[in-house]
């Protein structure tokens, strides 16, 4: 049997950016739905000791059997919401990440063999909802469009349990706004 036949499916995300931007809910979520999807998941997060504007990072790994090591080594795929983030983990990536980030906060910078792509998250959710809140959600509906390492469908369904209305319809459309975010990602160039 060949090595890829025996090989399982698995992947890495890591999600950065600031105290207040979501960041750990996002990781929450993001886990919630592979295990909806059907996946073995292991999530932790880190956060500054600052309530607001310190650091905040979640880590996702999920696979399609056992998890032998629970915390992302290298990722597949990096979301920056920040550019503290940005700066602390774009360049250290391997050839082959993706790398979604928000231009509202971040500018770009070469990192070699990195596929870089804007998902101006925050502006779409301050047109649409008055305020950056919810941007969390419009990274993770361009996730799922771009990448396929989630459904849109689970997204959905794991979004929809929210039991306060008001919420799980922003949310809903905060998915909407974000696969519509990801048919128009342009790639960083430097």
């Amino acid at each position: 049997m060949s090595e890829q036949m025996t090989k399982s499916w698995r992947r890495q995300v890591r999600i950065g950016g600031e105290a207040g931007q979501g960041v750990i809910l996002a990781g929450v979520m993001l886990a919630e739905v592979a295990a909806e999807d059907g996946r073995e998941v292991a999530q932790s997060a880190r956060y500054g000791a600052a309530v607001r504007g310190g650091d905040a990072t979640a880590d996702v790994v999920m696979a399609d059997g056992p998890i032998d090591y629970p915390h992302v080594e290298e990722p597949d795929i990096l979301i920056t919401l920040s550019q503290p983030t940005y700066d602390q983990y774009a360049p250290k990536q391997k050839a082959g990440t993706v790398l979604l980030y928000d231009p509202f906060f971040v500018v770009p910078k070469k990192c070699e063999g990195v596929r870089q792509l804007a998902i101006p998250a925050t502006d779409a959710a301050i047109r649409e909802f008055g305020k950056g809140t919810g941007a969390n959600i419009v990274i993770l509906g361009a996730l799922a469009a771009l990448t396929g390492v989630v459904t849109t469908k689970s997204l959905q369904k794991v979004i929809g349990k929210n039991p306060k209305r008001r919420f799980r319809e922003n949310n809903l459309g905060a998915i909407d706004i974000g696969a519509h975010l990801a048919g128009q990602a342009k790639e960083a160039t430097s």
